[in-house]
């Protein structure tokens, strides 16, 4: 007879993990009676109507961290896992074999209570002008300060503001969200175009789904679409993935909470407003505004019943540091700059878990699980656990309308581990993507990231290149006679990358280099002419690299890729301003042929005119 611990999660009560000891001779009946009895106050039926299900994903325990309550709340989510029958002895080696105490800060059993019934127990009340019965499943919620608190709020919503409530009030009656909403610079916009959708200003649609990378403030916008609805007097149903089953009525001074079927009446009226986090919401009459992560199980089915969607951008590198000087001015700002470099914008993992050793090494993970399979059929309609993984290594690109552009690697942080990920597993395949993908435009974004890292990782190898000259069409456009851009195609050292010598085109031979990311001047400054220089952050526009004493690099899978004039200007200045410097556009095989000179732009895009001699 063994005794063992057994953590337990109940599925619909945020941060309700308990800890049952018990027998492993005892059968699974009595483990029931047992995570009852622990939990009387949250667990109402008779323990024989609760479910158990074995808390193992794909063979591995689920960690007890900041994403397991959304986790378990995931539709589907629990489809494939394992149910404990009643009778099933806890000693069974499927069950809790050894490697139960081996692993630390997961859980081992995921609790599921019986749906509740709603019974009507007395008179009913009058919201927004509708009559609603008064169940046995409603009760008023602690939520009415934080709810009166923004009907009061005067704090003007622009960028970089910050939402404070008062002492003691916390979102949501949550002390874990705090008391702040910080207001990122798309949070104003984006809610004039969901409220002009909403109205009915936006042609038909009655619904409407704002979709996003994870980790980059959606349920802090819904906070903040609370604010604006509390404020114009509206009747709100809020329903979140934090609490299974559950949702809250705010109507003027009534907050009221509730099961899923006690405000059908509300949810049945045009003019009320049903706010949703996380969870598949129901088909309604009323205002339905969907805010998720890309989980295509919880927002298919409403998008395809005449509805709007529109997504939300990471963080910029500005907003970042805005806020952490706001709200996270105890993390400091090395800190913050190393996560930043490697998650990119996500402001749950560069801000809120920056200090957490424990939830940083998710993204290693995420990498290690990465195969070229993940990366090339991540989407915006990607499930499961191919989603968790491809959404931390793949972000959403938004256009300024909030509409999806593509999916980009987070950073080069991360499109650098990828490669070496994909090169190491595949290295025939991912050549193979790189030679044939120009034919599939869905990939185009991908394929050039990938062809990037790939490109610059040979390029710091050395080795001979075939190089073709480009010179202006016409010398009076402002290309000098003396003037040298190359365009050139990578012999791989191993011969991966078989190509041949083409009329009309020479080789460049380059040196081998140790490749040096760089984050500023002074690393460039101090480099040797032995490194192979990178920008390790995307905001460095000008070139993909550099090596001294004057070379310059542009990798592109595009035949038109202009010069960013002053960006060039930068980088030259930053190579102590050669006297005869080289740059080289870098494409792949079916590039090279129709490559041609490529004019100066300036940051808006428009030809330059007068172009200065360094360059």
């Amino acid at each position: 007879m063994v005794q063992v611990t057994l953590l337990c999660a109940i599925v619909g009560l945020p941060r309700c993990v308990s800890a049952v000891k018990i027998d492993t001779n005892e059968v699974v009946g009595i483990l029931k009676d047992a995570i009852k009895a622990k939990n009387a106050a949250n667990i109402l039926c008779d323990a024989g109507e609760l479910r158990l299900f074995l808390a193992k994903k794909d063979g591995v325990w689920l960690r007890d961290d900041g994403d397991l309550d959304k986790l378990i709340q995931s539709e589907g989510f629990l489809d494939g896992m394992e149910e404990m029958h009643a009778s099933w002895r806890l000693g069974k080696p499927s069950l809790f074999d050894s490697g139960l105490f081996l692993e630390e800060d997961v859980v081992h059993v995921l609790v599921v209570r019986p749906p509740i019934t709603s019974i009507p127990v007395g008179p009913c009340i009058f919201v927004g002008g509708v009559q609603m019965p008064i169940t046995s499943t409603m009760r008023n919620s602690p939520r009415v300060d934080f709810w009166k608190a923004l009907q009061k709020i005067k704090t003007p919503v622009v960028a970089d503001a910050v939402i404070t409530l008062p002492e003691k009030t916390f979102i949501l009656d949550e002390s874990e969200l705090g008391s702040h909403i910080y207001i990122r610079h798309c949070y104003p916009r984006l809610w004039d175009i969901c409220r002009s959708i909403l109205d009915g200003k936006k042609g038909t649609y009655k619904r409407l789904i704002i979709l996003g990378t994870p980790g980059i403030g959606k349920t802090y916008f819904c906070f903040l679409v609370l604010l604006f609805l509390a404020q114009d007097g509206a009747t709100v149903i809020y329903e979140s993935s934090e609490v299974e089953g559950e949702r809250t009525l705010f109507s003027g001074d009534l907050v009221v909470e509730g099961s899923k079927k006690d405000f059908n009446t509300l949810l049945k009226q045009r003019e009320t407003f049903y706010v949703v986090d996380g969870v598949k919401p129901s088909r309604v009459k009323a205002k339905t505004m969907l805010v998720t992560s890309p989980r295509k199980k919880v927002w298919h089915k409403i998008f395809q019943r005449n509805c709007a969607r529109l997504f939300m951008p990471v963080w910029s590198k500005q907003e970042i540091f805005k806020c952490r000087e706001l709200l996270y001015s105890n993390t400091p700002v090395e800190i913050v700059e190393k996560r930043y470099m490697k998650w990119g914008g996500v402001a749950r993992y560069v801000l809120q878990y920056a200090e957490d050793k424990a939830l940083q090494k998710v993204l290693k993970e995420a990498i290690t699980k990465s195969n070229l399979q993940t990366i090339l059929t991540a989407s915006v309609e990607s499930s499961g656990v191919e989603s968790d993984v491809s959404h931390r290594l793949l972000h959403f690109r938004v256009n300024p309308d909030f509409c999806y552009k593509c999916l980009d690697f987070a950073s080069v942080y991360v499109a650098q581990k990828v490669f070496e990920r994909l090169y190491e597993r595949g290295r025939r395949d991912l050549i193979d993507f790189l030679a044939a993908s120009h034919q599939l435009s869905e990939d185009a974004v991908k394929r050039g990231i990938l062809f990037e890292r790939f490109a610059l990782s040979v390029l710091s190898q050395g080795g001979t290149f075939e190089s073709r000259q480009l010179k202006p069409k016409d010398s009076a456009t402002g290309g000098d006679e003396d003037e040298c851009k190359s365009n050139c195609v990578g012999v791989d050292s191993d011969g991966d990358v078989t190509m041949y010598k083409r009329a009309g085109s020479g080789c460049v031979k380059l040196r081998p280099r140790e490749s040096l990311f760089f984050k500023g001047v002074y690393e460039v400054t101090r480099a040797d002419v032995g490194k192979f220089l990178q920008p390790a952050s995307r905001n460095f526009e000008p070139v993909d690299a550099m090596a001294k004493p004057d070379e310059l690099f542009q990798v592109t899978c595009a035949q038109v890729h202009p010069c960013k004039h002053n960006g060039l200007l930068k980088a030259l200045e930053m190579l102590g301003n050669p006297d005869e410097p080289r740059l080289y556009f870098v494409v792949p095989p079916d590039v090279f042929e129709g490559f041609e000179y490529q004019d100066y732009h300036t940051v808006k895009g428009e030809k330059v005119k007068i172009i200065d001699k360094r360059v």
